[in-house]
C-alpha cells in the first residue's frame, strides 16, 4: 500500500511540473519593436520655381522749385521665377541661404490734378525682382518654419505727363533695397519640398527725372506671397 502511495505521489508531482512547464511555455513573447523612422534632415543644396501675387504702393515725389509733387499709387501684379539656396540643420535649427530671380508686372496708373504740375498722368512697372538673403528656422521633422531677410534689387519703367512740365518717359531705373518674411515649407518625400513665404519688399527712394528745375523721385514697397516647389539633393 505505501508503495502504491509513494508511486501516485510521484506522478502526480511529475504531472504538475509537466504542466507548469507548459503553462511556461505557453506564455507568448513580446511582439518586436516597431522601427522609428529617423527624422527629415533639411541639409543641402535646392533648386526651385515659384509663382505669387504682389500688392503694393508706389510713391513720386518732386519739385519744380516752386511746387510740389507728391503721389501715392497703390500697384499689384505678379511674379514668377526661380531659386537655388542652400539648408544646414543643427539639431531643430535650420540655417541657410537663398537667391532668385523673378519677372513680375508688378505695376500702378494714376490720373490726378496736382497744383502748379496741372493734370498728372504717372504709369510705372516692376520688371524684374530679385534677391539673396539668410533664412533660419525651427524644424519639426518634415515641417519646416522660417522667417528671411536679405538685400533685392529690380528695374523699373515710368512713364509721367503733367501739363506743367510736358511728357517726361525715363529710362528704365534699377533700384536696390532689401526684404523680410516669413514662410513655411514641407518635405512631401526626400527630395521634393513645398512651400509658401511671404515677404515685404522696399526698393528705396531715387530720382528717376532731373531736367528744366524739375526733379521727380520714385519710392517702390510692395507685399508678396508665394508659392513653389524645391527640388533637394
Amino acid at each position: 500500500m505505501k508503495i502504491v502511495l509513494a508511486a501516485s505521489a510521484a506522478f502526480l508531482a511529475l504531472g504538475t511540473a509537466s504542466y507548469a512547464a507548459d503553462a511556461i511555455m505557453s506564455v507568448p513573447s513580446a511582439p518586436a519593436a516597431a522601427p522609428v523612422a529617423a527624422a527629415y534632415n533639411w541639409s543641402g543644396f535646392y533648386v526651385g520655381a515659384f509663382g505669387g501675387v504682389t500688392t503694393g504702393d508706389y510713391d513720386f515725389t518732386g519739385t519744380d522749385g516752386t511746387d510740389t509733387l507728391d503721389l501715392s499709387v497703390s500697384g499689384s501684379g505678379f511674379l514668377g521665377g526661380a531659386q537655388i539656396g542652400y539648408d544646414q540643420q543643427f539639431g531643430q535649427l535650420v540655417f541657410g541661404t537663398v537667391a532668385d530671380i523673378a519677372a513680375t508686372n508688378h505695376e500702378a496708373e494714376i490720373t490726378a490734378a496736382v497744383p502748379g504740375f496741372g493734370a498728372v498722368q504717372a504709369e510705372s512697372t516692376l520688371k524684374y525682382l530679385g534677391t539673396v538673403r539668410a533664412r533660419a528656422g525651427f524644424a519639426m521633422d518634415d515641417l519646416l518654419i522660417y522667417a528671411h531677410g536679405g538685400y533685392a534689387y529690380g528695374e523699373t519703367e515710368q512713364t509721367l505727363s503733367a501739363t506743367g512740365i510736358g511728357s517726361v518717359s525715363t529710362d528704365n531705373d534699377v533700384k536696390h533695397g532689401f526684404a523680410v518674411g516669413a514662410g513655411v515649407e514641407y518635405a512631401v518625400t526626400d527630395t521634393i519640398s513645398f512651400q509658401t513665404e511671404y515677404s515685404y519688399t522696399d526698393l528705396g527712394d531715387d530720382e528717376i527725372f532731373n531736367a528744366g528745375g524739375v526733379s521727380i523721385a520714385e519710392d517702390l514697397s510692395f507685399h508678396a506671397v508665394k508659392v513653389g516647389v524645391n527640388f533637394r539633393f
